[in-house]
């Protein structure tokens, strides 16, 4: 399933790593399959589908900055936004680049310096 697009921008800096690096190139269409993120955030982390989704909305941020340190392609927040529990996070979003080549496939995201990895419910 189709869910989003890099920025111009973003997709010209990942292309220019994976370039630099010998990987194929990518399209700007981002896919979601969901079953690392719905088995570690939801069901290990104890993350909501609601918190799921603003985090995921925040790693997309137009603002998102590409950091492409193979095997991983992260699109990261630098802002930060205040989660549900005053906390400042960082989010990132985490790609799988090459079984769903030429496309990037969210893999998961993660709430960076929210304190809580590994919670459970």
């Amino acid at each position: 399933m189709r869910i989003g697009y890099f920025t111009q921008e973003q997709l010209l800096r990942i292309n220019a790593a994976r370039a630099s690096s010998g990987f194929p190139l990518l399209r700007a269409e981002i896919v979601f399959r969901g079953l690392h993120l719905y088995e570690s955030r939801y069901l290990a982390d104890a993350y909501s589908i609601d918190e799921i989704l603003e985090q995921i909305q925040s790693a997309f941020s137009v603002e998102s900055e590409i950091d492409f340190a193979p095997p991983s392609s992260l699109l990261r927040n630098p802002r930060g936004r205040i989660d549900r529990n005053g906390i400042l996070v960082h989010d990132e979003a985490v790609f799988e680049c090459t079984s769903r080549h030429p496309y990037a496939a969210l893999f998961s995201v993660i709430p960076k310096g929210d304190g809580k990895k590994g919670r459970k419910k």
